[in-house]
């Protein structure tokens, strides 16, 4: 997971508003102590089902746990690990399952010595596909049935479902997401120079040419992360390998199908050196471009507030980075607009997120896979306060009654492909490794050549 990744974002209060399995008078009658305790095995039994009876409310599960493996967990200030689990309350009063989360700031690590040591978690939570798939090869995840695998290819954003699936098999519930494809802008500004959102590549670049031309800065950019400096060159990277190639090509490039130093990757690496490397564009000529290797991503974005500049390109995390004050929208200090594709393109839409995977074959366990990739769970999570994004197809972003959240819901949404951060899917070696560091040292002042030659020759170096 690339520093700086995880962010979560403002919380409200708790609102959880779990509906018994049985009917009204039922429902009514039954004592609840925090929305989580189930009807009497003899109320429940055969009198409702859950997800339009994918899942029957029998007390099937009573006195069984289902735990959860997962890098979200409780902490002093904020508790998405509490609302993501107590989203279960109507799962629990319908099939008798108890749903545990078991979270831990060492997932990657420990995750693999549970699962090689035979003692596989339930669910396991994913942030990185990665890992995901390290397990799936190594045997360690099990094939979902039928109905749950139907649910995932049918009523989730194009790309998620791809990324579950292998050899045919799907592994993975899509879960919790976050965008990427996204600028930061300042609305005053724009409409100080009369300047219209793109919604094109060939506009965005026409806008940067018209800012530049009228004496302005169109971009600012940082990408100073301690060790872990580098990854915002890797996300304009992904962005534009999918707007100058496509999702083909672009699942060529991170599983090492086509060269690093291919064409193709070159033209990618052209595109955005004519941006974040184009004197015209960033402030200070070649010096500020130098400059970038050393300025913090947390401060990339701040020009903005000075005037300084016009867009910056970030994901949506990026909304609680900004000072303490800063107003987000039309009429705000800065707000965002969708990162274009070419015209007649399809929306892409670059991304992170988390996939669940079963580490046993239990019914119990893929029925709280089935609920957790439900848009009932969905809506359960958000109406808890929790500002995670969906991909499922059917969520009603309207449900987020923050404009900022909902808008980043939107975009998510208003795609046609998905797909997931390529460096983060890399072996990490490559992906937070030998590309992380050339990007650095390309925006330094290396060449173009050099960059995508030196990560070609590391990923070589792994066969």
């Amino acid at each position: 997971m690339k520093h700086g990744k995880r962010f979560v974002l403002a919380t409200v209060a708790f609102a959880l508003v779990a509906g018994a399995c049985g009917d009204d008078k039922d429902a009514e009658s039954t004592p609840t102590t925090g929305g989580t305790s189930a009807p009497t095995p003899t109320e429940a039994a055969g009198t409702a089902s859950l997800l339009n009876g994918a899942i029957k409310c029998e007390q099937q599960y009573a006195g069984k746990e289902v735990h959860i493996f997962s890098p979200v967990r409780d902490s002093d200030t904020d508790k998405p690990a509490t609302r993501l689990r107590d989203a279960y309350a109507p799962l629990e009063a319908c099939t008798g399952v108890k749903v545990v989360y078991d979270g831990t700031d060492q997932f990657e690590t420990q995750v693999k010595v549970l699962v090689e040591g035979g003692n596989a978690p339930d669910i396991m939570d994913f942030p990185q596909p990665g890992g995901f798939l390290d397990l799936i090869k190594a045997g360690h995840l099990k094939p979902f049935p039928d109905a749950l695998a139907t649910s995932v290819q049918n009523d989730n954003v194009a790309g998620w479902p791809e990324l579950a699936t292998v050899d045919g098999k799907v592994y993975g519930v899509p879960a919790r997401a976050n965008v990427k494809s996204m600028v930061w802008y300042s609305p005053k500004m724009f409409a100080d120079g009369k300047y219209e959102i793109p919604t094109t590549l060939e506009e965005l670049t026409a806008l940067s040419d018209k800012i530049a031309a009228d004496g302005g800065t169109p971009w600012c950019v940082g990408i100073e992360s301690g060790v872990a400096t580098g990854w915002v060159i890797t996300d304009w990277f992904e962005d534009m390998m999918l707007r100058i190639n496509g999702p083909e090509v672009y699942d060529q490039w991170v599983k090492h199908e086509i060269p690093f130093n291919d064409p193709k990757v070159m033209a990618v690496a052209e595109a955005v050196e004519a941006i974040v490397k184009n004197p015209a564009y960033i402030a200070g000529g070649e010096n500020g471009i130098k400059a970038i290797a050393t300025t913090k991503f947390q401060e990339g974005g701040f020009p903005i507030l000075d005037g300084k500049c016009y867009m910056h390109k970030q994901a949506s995390f990026y909304s609680t980075i900004w000072p303490a004050g800063t107003t987000i929208g039309t009429d705000g200090a800065v707000n965002t607009f969708y990162l274009p594709v070419k015209s007649g393109d399809p929306k892409y839409m670059l991304g992170g997120g988390d996939l669940l995977g079963a580490g046993n074959d239990k019914p119990e366990t893929f029925d709280v896979l089935m609920y957790t990739g439900s848009a009932d769970y969905v809506n359960a999570i958000v109406a808890a306060g929790d500002t995670s994004l969906s991909p499922r197809k059917d969520f009603d972003t309207s449900k987020f009654t923050d404009p900022v959240i909902r808008n980043f819901a939107d975009m998510l949404k208003g795609s046609e492909v998905f797909r997931f951060d390529g460096a983060d899917m890399m072996p990490a070696a490559i992906g937070s490794g030998a590309f992380w560091q050339e990007a650095t040292a390309w925006i330094a002042g290396g060449s173009t050549e050099d960059f995508l030659n030196n990560v070609e020759t590391a990923w070589a170096g792994l066969s």
